[in-house]
């Protein structure tokens, strides 16, 4: 078992997924506002060998396939002063069918567990490297998975997604216009 944002309990049967957290020294504080969406982007790219279709990412943390949700991410930094100590970040992965979860997706059968583990580890490494916020390049490859894009939705903002910024926050047109938002749970307005 684990726990994902807000506390939301994750849990899973032994054998049937890779449920890991990599702890990494962080260079660049700026970086952490956009982690999970790094962690994310990259851990969809690394694992769409084992799924049977392109794997969506959904803001701020999901990774999904058109049968549900199949992971999750959860960074959680430690801070000393003014400057992160070392930051966690979680990657859950459901690799078999999860028995008795509705909504959930899992990868291709006779994927190797040991492999995707491998891919996780890489990928999460490869985004923690990184600094700033989210590059050009970045936006790109994560506009092309994003699972939200055009989707009207009532929270954190009434309104229609039209992506994320390169801060991280997702972009909703709003009656008043664009809105950013860094924090909260989507909600979809037909729910």
């Amino acid at each position: 078992s684990g726990r994902g944002r807000l506390g939301r309990a994750w849990t899973s049967q032994p054998g049937q997924g890779v449920w890991c957290t990599v702890i990494e020294r962080v260079r660049d504080a700026g970086a952490l506002d956009v982690l999970s969406l790094r962690v994310g982007l990259r851990a969809a790219e690394a694992l769409d060998r084992f799924a049977p279709e392109r794997i969506r990412l959904k803001w701020p943390n999901d990774l999904l396939l058109s049968s549900g949700k199949l992971g999750g991410i959860l960074c959680e930094a430690r801070w000393a002063g003014g400057q992160p100590s070392w930051v966690a970040m979680g990657v859950g992965v459901n690799v078999r069918k999860p028995e008795g979860v509705p909504g959930a997706a899992w990868l291709r059968d006779g994927t190797n567990r040991v492999d995707v583990l491998h891919q996780i580890a890489r990928a999460v490494r490869v985004a923690a490297a990184a600094s700033g916020p989210l590059t050009a390049l970045e936006l790109h490859r994560y506009r092309a998975r994003d699972a939200l894009a055009g989707a009207r939705i009532a929270s954190p903002a009434a309104g229609t997604v039209s992506g994320i910024a390169a801060s991280g926050a997702l972009l909703v047109d709003t009656a008043r216009g664009i809105e950013e938002h860094r924090t909260g749970t989507v909600r979809l307005a037909e729910d």
